[in-house]
């Protein structure tokens, strides 16, 4: 029987981080508790460079490209789905598009009045910090929602 309590959104790429986190909020959280199990894919008219250089790309082909990354998306959020189904929540799969990341977490969050967030963090530091960011780390800073940031040990 799902809990009348707000869901809690686990932001879910794929990646052994994001499998740590669903892990660790099943152990927190779970027991019948909704979740919304979030992959954000960027379209890609916001990938720098993407049809520049004077080479047109055709709009089936854009369609096509974006049908297909959505695709994956899905597939991503639907795993993420069965192994929180598995560590005892009542999941929902989400693909979402949108740049950058953290901003789709966030917003998705808010739409869907999610109290917690949960998303695991890959650890960077010093350049590759510097240069790639911290999806973790802007989610925390700007969603109004408590954030549990896991950490794979």
């Amino acid at each position: 029987m799902p809990s009348d309590r707000p869901p809690v959104l686990i932001a879910y790429d794929g990646s052994e981080f994001a499998k740590a986190a669903v892990e660790r909020a099943g152990e927190e959280l779970g027991g019948g508790r909704r979740a919304l199990i979030v992959t954000v894919f960027e379209p890609l008219d916001g990938v720098p460079l993407f049809g520049v250089a004077g080479v047109p790309v055709e709009s089936d082909t854009m369609s096509e490209l974006y049908a297909s990354a959505e695709d994956a998306a899905k597939k991503v959020a639907e795993e993420g789905a069965e192994l929180a189904r598995a560590a005892g929540f009542e999941a929902e799969a989400l693909a979402r598009a949108g740049n950058p990341v953290w901003n789709q977490i966030v917003e998705v969050a808010e739409e869907r009045g999610a109290d917690l967030i949960v998303i695991g963090s890959r650890g960077l530091s010093g350049v590759k910090h510097a240069l790639l960011g911290s999806v973790a780390a802007a989610v925390s800073q700007h969603s109004r929602r408590s954030v549990l940031i896991v950490h794979r040990s």
